[in-house]
């Protein structure tokens, strides 16, 4: 990726837009960024790290303040930046969230906003336009920070970091993800199978506990020594002798069932025929009644057949009369409507007359109607006429009006040239208090900055006093016991022979010179401490003497600062407070003139604040005065029109009203009315007649066929009423029955239960009768002695030897079934266990390979396959760190084991030449430490190019570090930096060093000034 193009508006301290044309460069691919602290020198980092990654370059910027506090609410904060890759040419715009300028202008919340321009499309979803970016470069946020923009503050963090920060720097660099997931899942492989290994042997153990209460020395031999094989041997074993016990049993059932239910089936058959003869004697005694039953049945059958025929003789009679009515109201209707006939008739003759008149009165209402039209259209004409009269007269009015409006607006336009002129001087003296003010704020900016300075001086001096107390009580302390450690060495050295004396034992050689003899053992001249408590005083004096160097270099460093600000003050210390007590009057002084200004400056901007509106209202004015002298215009045209219709309307009413006479529109309405009244009551009697008697004439009509229906029917009914009357006679006479005869008819309910008592005992004697045969015949071959009682007894006794040979067969199920469970079980179990076990063991070793353990110095499969790209990457950096350090120093991955059980393999040494021997990364210098980080940074961007193909790394962005380096380094590190342009990369500088803006010749140049900030390119 290389920077073509950068432009931001409202970014950080840029107050305006600012573009940055990196083309600019030509053949110059080294570039320095300079200026004052806190101007924004890496804000222009910050810029191309938004707008690829939506992120700023460090750790320590965020989104939500990318909006510059000098701009104003209406401005919109936005980054826009070109770039080249692979030879192809991007464009992606950002801009974060924040207020500015809606639609209708009004300041509401804006929320964050992409652009990302490629091949001839756009994206402008975040998520999108992120993932397509991050896809093109090949390199996420983190990889980028670490291998193409190196953020101020963070170059040491890839050379210091331990193992585990390097392993997941270079995970997220040369994708060993799918490696760690691998040891990973492994390794909760290996854990899952141990648990259900655990599992497996406690499910075992429950399962053991189903033959527990089986009585057999040898299971209970293989339970106890948990001898799985043997137990199922002994299992099965055991369930082969139960099981032939069980089939024996199972047949002695058998033949006792068999007898006991043929004794049952003998009780049942003398039971079943002492029922039916008890039955059988019953029925024979209920025979007569069932006789009754009979009689009393057929009695009914006759009394309803009577009663059937007898209602049929009662409905002819009514019928007969009936119809005898139907026909004599028939003929009284029929005299009715005759005579009204008649009566209809006469009106009819007068109403057809009047409707004959109708005619003539049509003709007469066209006559009137034409009078109503010339009326109406005079009265229309009339209206118009006042209302041509009434608008002449408001436009006269109108006219009036904008006369007087006129003669305001041109006042008020006086006025306002008058105060316009006034402005004119207050403008200049504006200007002229700007300037001081001006001049003002940048003396008064000048001042704070000393008072800063001075602030931090006085700290420090605070501080110098309190840090050279301490450093005096931390020296007295170190050399009090220090001298108490060289006593007591001094002490114990004197006193060894006796200390090792004390140690001799009887027989036992001596460690010094063999002998088991020991005639005269040396004696100690004083007490010493002991070895733990003189270890302990070592480590006290150690402590001691580390507490008293830190003070040292803290008094130092505070003394170092001291003297940096002297020489900055360019005073010496002792006048420092004569130093402060001027600065302060001169800070105050230049604070009161600029309030002394800004006061005139506001009051002033309170009279120039005027123009605008003044200049607004002027033209107000003579938009006004214009729009006045247009409405006159048009109302004159409108007064001279509604004179001239309205003449001409009146000639034209005068006419007609000569024409028309004293007629009004009101009669003739009335007119018109009553005539149309009249031919519509004339209408409607006409017709309302004409169909009354039209109607008489059809009913007249039906009634004289009615006469001749009824006839007929009544003579109908009378024949049927005759036969009727002989049918009902006879069946009287056949029964034998008299009236009233409804005494014998039963109610419906009773005769159907007569008829079920009937049926139910005749079917009840037969079936008794039969069976009785039937097991009668059964019970021949019976003994004659046996009896109900005789075999209850028998079959009591079977059923109890029945119920304890069931319960000795149930026992033995159990007993199977509890084996077969067990048995059933613990195979299952079993074998699944050893398949766990077998599983577990191939898991447990690969998730220890692949981890890392101490065997293998806690070297994971990843971090093994990560430390040949690291080796790579130190290969490649060295090319440079020994150019840059005159091949002293090399950078070496550390192989030793080290303490403790962390992570191991990625950790860094470095080796000096010049000592011969190799130490830790971290013990380098400040610039040597720079110099180890830009190389090892270099390094990656290599290996990271040449491994992930296809990446392209043109560009390499360094905030600050060079200020550690001294001169001779510093040639070095820009030698390195130069030898890149052989491969055509990009490298941007920050930094504050002098002598780099001799060096390098682009520059980027960063001002700063009390309205924000401003950037250009310097060639």
């Amino acid at each position: 990726m290389r920077p073509l193009k950068l432009e931001m508006n409202a970014f950080g301290p840029y107050k305006e837009k600012i573009v940055l044309d990196f083309t600019q460069f030509q053949n110059q691919t080294l570039f320095l960024v300079s200026g004052p602290t806190g101007a924004g020198k890496t804000t222009i980092f910050d810029a191309i790290a938004y707008a690829l990654y939506d992120v700023a370059s460090g750790s320590s910027r965020e989104k939500d303040t990318f909006k510059s506090q000098f701009a104003t609410e209406e401005s919109i904060c936005y980054v826009d930046l070109t770039f080249e890759y692979n030879g192809k040419s991007y464009r992606v715009r950002r801009s974060p969230a924040q207020t500015g300028p809606g639609k209708s202008g009004k300041i509401i919340d804006l929320k964050a906003d992409v652009a990302f321009y490629h091949d001839d499309t756009v994206t402008t979803k975040a998520r999108d336009a992120n993932a397509e970016i991050e896809q093109l470069l090949s390199l996420n946020y983190e990889q980028f920070k670490q291998i193409v923009m190196l953020p101020q503050g963070e170059f040491k963090k890839l050379l210091e970091s331990n193992s585990n920060d390097k392993e997941t720097i270079f995970r997220n660099i040369f994708g060993t993800e799918i490696l760690k997931r691998f040891q990973e899942e492994l390794k909760e492989r290996a854990k899952s199978l141990q648990s259900q290994a655990t599992s497996a042997h406690d499910s075992l153990q429950t399962a053991y506990s189903f033959a527990s209460g089986i009585k057999d020395e040898a299971l209970q031999e293989a339970l106890r020594l948990q001898d799985t094989e043997q137990f199922l041997v002994r299992i099965a074993e055991l369930l082969a002798a139960l099981e032939e016990e069980r089939e024996v049993k199972e047949l002695h059932l058998t033949s006792l069932r068999s007898q006991s239910q043929a004794v049952s089936d003998t009780i049942k058959l003398l039971e079943d025929i002492a029922q039916l003869e008890v039955r059988l004697k019953v029925l024979e005694e209920e025979e007569a009644q069932a006789l009754g039953w009979k009689q009393q049945l057929e009695r009914h059958e006759q009394a309803v057949k009577a009663e059937e025929k007898r209602s049929l003789y009662i409905a002819a009679s009514t019928n007969r009369a009936a119809k005898q009515e139907q026909s004599k109201q028939n003929d009284a209707l029929l005299d009715q409507l005759n005579q009204a006939s008649r009566d209809k008739q006469s009106a009819f003759e007068v109403a057809e007359l009047a409707f004959s008149l109708i005619p003539g009165l049509r003709e007469k209402i066209g006559t009137v109607k034409e009078q109503e039209k010339q009326l109406i259209a005079l009265a229309k004409k009339q209206k118009e006429l006042a209302g041509y009269q009434k608008a002449g007269n408001d436009a006269t009015k109108e006219l009036q009006k904008h006369a007087n409006l006129k003669q305001a607006q041109k006042e008020k336009q006086e006025q306002c040239q008058q105060r316009l002129a006034g402005l004119k001087q207050a403008q200049k003296e504006a200007a002229s208090i700007k300037d001081k003010l001006s001049a003002c704020r940048m003396n008064v900016q000048q001042s704070d900055q000393i008072h800063k300075r001075i602030v931090q001086t006085e700290k420090l001096l605070a501080e110098k006093l309190a840090k050279g107390a301490r450093f005096l009580i931390l020296e007295k302390e170190f050399m009090a016991i220090d001298q108490q450690f060289k006593d007591e060495i001094l002490l114990y050295n004197r006193n060894i022979a006796g200390i090792l004396a004390e140690q001799l034992i009887s027989g036992e050689a001596c460690l010094v010179c063999g002998s088991t003899d020991h005639p005269a053992p040396a004696q100690k001249t004083a007490e010493t401490l002991s070895d733990q408590d003189r270890e302990q005083l070592e480590k006290n004096r150690n402590q001691a003497y580390a507490d008293y160097q830190q003070g040292t270099a803290e008094l130092s460093g505070i003394r170092k600062q001291l003297a940096d600000l002297f020489d900055e003050f360019a005073i010496p210390a002792e006048t420092f407070e004569t130093y402060k007590q001027e600065q302060k009057a001169k800070r105050d002084s230049e604070i009161a003139s600029e309030k002394t200004l800004l006061s005139e400056m506001i009051a002033l901007q309170k009279i120039l604040d005027e123009e605008e509106t003044l200049v607004k209202q002027q033209n107000n004015i003579e938009t006004n005065l214009q729009e006045i002298d247009q409405n006159c215009l048009t109302l004159q045209k409108t007064l001279h029109l509604n004179e001239t219709l309205s003449r001409d309307l009146l000639a034209d009413i005068e006419q007609e009203q000569q024409i028309l006479g004293d007629k009004d529109l009101a009669t003739v309405q009335n007119e018109i009315l009553q005539l149309n009244e009249t031919i519509e009551t004339s209408t409607n009697d006409y017709n309302r007649l004409n169909s009354e008697l039209t109607d008489l004439e059809k009913r007249i009509a039906v009634c004289h066929a009615n006469s001749t229906t009824y006839a007929a029917q009544v003579e109908e009914a009378t024949h049927a009423l005759l036969d009727a009357e002989t049918t009902y006679k006879t069946v009287l006479a056949d029964t034998g029955l008299e009236e009233p005869f409804d005494h014998l008819i039963l109610d419906k309910a009773l005769s159907l239960e007569i008829q079920k008592r009937i049926r139910s005992h005749e079917d009840d004697l037969n079936v008794t009768v039969t069976r009785l045969q039937d097991v009668r015949k059964s019970a021949a071959v019976l003994d004659q002695d046996q009896t109900v009682v005789s075999c209850t007894n028998q079959k009591m006794l079977l059923d109890n030897t029945i119920r304890a040979s069931e319960e000795q067969k149930d026992q033995l199920a159990g007993d199977i079934q509890m084996l077969k469970k067990a048995a059933q079980e613990i195979a299952v179990i079993y074998k699944k266990q050893q398949q766990i076990i077998s599983d577990y063991q191939k898991y447990k070793t690969l998730s220890d390979i692949a981890n890392g353990t101490k065997e293998t110095d806690y070297i994971s499969f990843e971090r093994y396959v990560l430390a040949i790209y690291y080796e790579e990457i130190i290969e490649a950096a060295n090319l440079r760190f020994q150019q840059m350090t005159n091949n002293r120093y090399l950078l070496l991955r550390k192989e030793d084991k080290g303490k403790g059980a962390g992570a191991k393999g990625l950790d860094l040494d470095v080796f000096d030449h010049y000592t011969g021997q190799t130490r830790s990364v971290k013990t380098l210098s400040g610039g040597e430490g720079f110099k180890a980080s830009l190389a090892l940074a270099l390094g990656l961007s290599d290996v990271m190019q040449s491994r992930s193909g296809g990446i392209q790394i043109d560009t390499l962005f360094i905030d600050e570090g060079f200020g550690s380096l001294d001169p001779e380094s510093l040639d070095t590190a820009i030698e390195a930096l130069f030898s890149l342009n052989s491969c055509g990369r990009l490298v941007g500088i920050i930094s504050h060093v002098e002598e780099l803006k001799t060096r390098i010749p682009v520059h980027i140049k960063v001002d700063r000034t009390t309205e924000g900030s401003t950037a250009k390119i310097i060639l």
